[in-house]
């Protein structure tokens, strides 16, 4: 027994020595630069305030087919003219958001381990995705409103106008359901990369 005493214990030393070089390496390999971390908190604030101003949007859009139903044409276009104001935020926000997702992108190399890389590389496509549809859901937006005005000003006695808002408006709530879908999948991302870093 005495003859494997030495052993057991540089054994034991070994294990405890290796035990400890792996954690030190595994924490040194743990890193995101402060400028990703930056980007994302104010991402995650521009993703939110686009997801809410799409909300308002659709909210004041069920507002003017009511008033279009009712003829108000007068109060329709008011909150038209409101709603191409609200436009230009969406826009800047988008611009906005783009760069913080580009910041993301170049400091993605950067991070460490490469599964928390990876993650945060889904997230930042999903984000994309994201810009890309508030690109369309806004073009689309701003045909509407353009349609709506002509539709309001002419009194569009004839009801020709009415099959292209309806076609618009289809157009943008599938946009809006996948705004909030793709920024769903960048918060869950987000949280796997959180529990890397736990």
């Amino acid at each position: 027994m005495k003859k494997f005493r030495p052993l057991i214990l540089i054994t034991v030393l070994l294990v405890i020595i290796t035990v400890l070089a792996v954690r030190m390496i595994s924490r040194e390999s743990r890193y995101v630069p402060p400028e990703f971390y930056d980007a994302r908190n104010n991402g995650v604030v521009l993703a939110g305030e686009i997801v809410n101003l799409s909300r308002q949007s659709l909210t004041r859009l069920t507002r003017i087919s009511e008033l279009d139903q009712e003829k108000n044409f007068t109060k329709a276009l008011a909150l038209v003219s409101e709603e191409l104001v609200e436009y230009q935020k969406s826009q800047e926000a988008a611009a906005r958001l783009a760069s913080r997702l580009e910041t993301m992108a170049r400091l993605l190399a950067d991070v460490r381990p490469a599964r928390a890389r990876e993650i945060a590389a889904e997230a930042i496509s999903s984000e994309v995705a994201l810009v890309s549809r508030l690109v369309n859901y806004n073009d689309n937006l701003r045909d509407l409103f353009v349609v709506l005005q002509l539709k309001f000003n002419t009194r569009n006695a004839s009801g020709d106008l009415d099959g292209r808002v309806n076609q618009l408006i289809t157009k943008i709530n599938e946009q809006a359901k996948a705004i909030n879908q793709f920024n769903q999948r960048f918060n869950d991302a987000m949280a796997k990369f959180d529990k890397i870093f736990k």
